[in-house]
């Protein structure tokens, strides 16, 4: 056990387990910024190396964080958004159908 800690604690190594948090919401901030990243720099970018790539982006980094960047809005809880689904469906072609009827169609929270 004791190697195994040594192991997967070295910051030397190629490989690093970074343990995720279950909800994982923290994947669509990470989303965003290489959205920004891949549409301002990226797409129209001239690289004429990897080092040239990686100069550039250091460049972005520090500009983007100079000028642009704002605190990202943490809405996650730990609690679940859903209570409890409706064990209801109604097919969407017959939701129309309903509605010509006068009755109010049940919504579907299908995954």
């Amino acid at each position: 056990m004791a190697s195994r800690k040594a192991i997967l604690s070295d910051l030397n190594h190629r490989i690093r387990f970074v343990y995720l948090p279950k909800h994982s919401s923290w994947l669509n901030q990470i989303e965003v910024i290489f959205g920004i990243i891949h549409r301002k720099l990226i797409r129209r970018g001239n690289f004429t190396s990897v080092a040239d790539l990686e100069s550039q982006l250091r460049e972005f980094m520090a500009y983007y964080n100079k000028t642009m960047a704002k605190p990202f809005n943490w809405t996650y809880t730990g609690r679940p958004t859903q209570t409890e689904r409706k064990k209801t469906f109604v097919a969407p072609h017959r939701r129309g159908a309903l509605h010509k009827q006068g009755r109010k169609p049940l919504s579907c929270n299908a995954v």
